[in-house]
């Protein structure tokens, strides 16, 4: 067998239709082991990983493929293993353990000193493949990694029956019914290109907006995932086997899954779900209503539903997919590094009060790593200092506000004040995907948004990009943090606007100042008395404030000793205590 290496995945014709004959091939065929594939993350994170393709040849004809990667740190992956849900060498099975070695033996050659490869599935001849490699070439830890969860459909009776049983689900039916009392629900499936083009930025959104209700950071927040997502869409396309999945109320999209159909599979890949119907399992639906189709068509044999022990898809699931995780290291001192680092996870795991102390342990070194980083030692010794001396001794002082009756305020022409919802908050995460007090401020406002805990509000510019963000609940029991305590309303219709944000690369333009005129203007229209509060010590915010036609009624603090705190209220502040307005 000859080897051909290449540091890239060549633009190539031939190439793309010989590497898919032996995709299609494979004893279990995926659409991840595709050249488009490969191509698409070339794309996509060419930047972070130089490609190391490894292509076999019998005379003229491709017999083999390794898409593999070299890393930064020098070791070798398989070059979609960030992106695939399944990860292997390409051959047939027969000469399978040859290609294994003669590409281990290439990367020797080439001083490659440790290999990992993650999601090769555990029924493959490259598992076995491995064993032999590891006696001469290189060490080998294999560990168990993931069970992806499969709708197998047997026969044209079992078909029929697992269909019937799908559409009798209880919790199907009454969502669905609820789903159809605001609008008729379709099935649509777009695969041309110039269909789904249009789609994958409002994907994207939903994506972003569903992963910080709850309380997580999608991967499509990131320009690289959109970017590899397109790519793959465009070339698959090109063959059918991509599908774009919405299950739609009246206009709306409801649910979405970017998936596969390839081989006889119809994949799982990436869903969400519009936060509006959230309440209606839309995903759940949606995923019901792709089991059914694949019941009634012959040519899917499986419904894969991936990565992901998520609980809804053991409602479904008929078998599992298990894959493995291995390293091959050619130093026996980094393979024993690895045997003692994998079993002292696994005594980890065993309990969860000791997992959740390790990782809580593992995350306070990596911030306190990050802020020397940032810092230094000088900086972080006063930082702490600080912080104990406010433990011990504080004062606080939050100065309110009211918008005066009949005051409209100026306003700038060039942005708007809108409606807070999941589109602006997926818009907003992906503009300042670099900005971690951002993600964190859009990860609250999206839980809060969720659980109906206040009005949000987005100050949007003309290109519609959100760049202030801003809050109103009743003032009534309204809790303020800094103070400790609940509020009281000074009349029956006041309203507090809270909690503003303006992102790091957004500030100095007067966002801040520009919201809440508008949105107390709005209030005043609504016959709500707008009230604002702002720490005495937060100059900015009280800066901001002053600009506005807000105007200063009174003050509250709380005085703290230990453990002992003292309220002071309705504190009179003179005017040469009150911070001073900005020039």
């Amino acid at each position: 067998m000859r080897i051909v290496v290449r540091e890239e995945v060549p633009e190539d014709s031939e190439l793309r239709r010989s590497w898919n004959e032996l995709a299609l091939r494979m004893d279990r065929p995926e659409v991840f082991y595709t050249y488009e594939w490969a191509i698409a993350v070339q794309r996509a994170y060419g930047a972070s990983l130089t490609p190391l393709v490894f292509l076999g040849y019998e005379g003229d004809s491709l017999v083999g493929v390794a898409a593999l990667a070299r890393k930064k740190s020098g070791e070798a992956v398989f070059l979609t293993a960030d992106t695939g849900d399944y990860c292997d060498f390409l051959s047939e099975p027969e000469i399978r353990p040859e290609f294994v070695g003669t590409v281990f033996s290439a990367l020797r050659d080439a001083s490659i000193e440790k290999v990992v490869l993650t999601n090769l599935p555990a029924d493959s001849v490259t598992a076995a493949a491995l064993f032999a490699v590891s006696k001469a070439l290189y060490h080998l830890h294999s560990r168990r990694a993931y069970s992806c969860a499969q709708v197998v459909m047997g026969d044209g009776n079992a078909r029929a029956m697992f269909k019937q049983s799908v559409q009798a689900k209880k919790r199907l039916r009454r969502n669905m019914r609820e789903l159809n009392k605001r609008g008729p629900v379709t099935l649509q499936h777009d695969v041309n290109w110039h269909q789904i083009e249009p789609l994958l930025q409002s994907f994207a959104r939903a994506h972003v907006a569903r992963f910080l209700e709850t309380g997580r950071i999608s991967s499509l927040i990131r320009e690289e995932r959109r970017v590899f997502l397109a790519e793959l869409a465009r070339e698959l396309s090109l063959s059918g086997w991509v599908v774009l999945s919405r299950l739609l109320v009246a206009d709306v999209t409801a649910a979405w899954n970017y998936g596969f159909r390839f081989g006889g599979s119809w994949f799982w890949y990436q869903p969400t779900v519009n936060a509006l119907y959230g309440d209606f399992s839309p995903g759940y639906c949606l995923l019901s209503k792709i089991v059914e189709v694949a019941c009634d068509s012959p040519q899917f044999s499986v419904v894969d539903l991936g990565l992901g022990a998520e609980g809804y898809k053991e409602r479904f699931a008929t078998a599992a997919r298990r894959t493995i995780y291995c390293e091959l290291n050619r130093s026996i001192l980094f393979h024993l590094r690895a045997v003692m680092r994998h079993r002292v996870a696994s005594l980890a795991t065993a309990s969860s009060r000791v997992e959740k102390w390790l990782r809580s342990a593992i995350s306070r070194a990596s911030e306190l790593k990050g802020r020397l980083d940032d810092e230094g030692w000088g900086d972080l010794l006063a930082r702490f200092a600080r912080a104990v001396r406010h433990s011990v001794f504080s004062q606080e002082t939050v100065l309110f506000f009211e918008w005066p009756a009949g005051e409209q305020g100026r306003a700038d022409l060039g942005t708007r004040l809108c409606p807070l919802d999941s589109e602006i908050l997926g818009t907003a995460a992906i503009r300042y995907s670099d900005d971690p007090a951002a993600l964190q401020y859009l990860m609250r406002s999206a839980q809060r948004l969720l659980s109906g805990q206040g009005l949000g509000f987005a100050l949007v510019t003309a290109e519609d990009m959100p760049v202030h963000f801003c809050w109103a609940k009743d003032f009534e029991g309204f809790r303020v943090a800094e103070l400790d305590r609940s509020l009281q309303a000074p009349c029956k219709d006041a309203v507090m606007i809270f909690d503003c944000f303006t992102p790091g690369a957004a500030r100095g333009n007067g966002f801040f100042s520009n919201a809440i005129t508008v949105l107390a203007q709005q209030l005043r229209s609504h016959d709500k008395v707008p009230w604002i509060f702002g720490a005495s010590t937060n100059g900015a915010s009280v800066r901001g404030i002053k600009k506005t036609s807000f105007a200063y009624q009174f003050s509250l603090g709380r005085k703290r000793i230990l453990f002992f705190s003292r309220a002071q209220d309705s504190i009179p502040v003179s005017s040469a205590t009150e911070p001073a307005s900005a020039a």
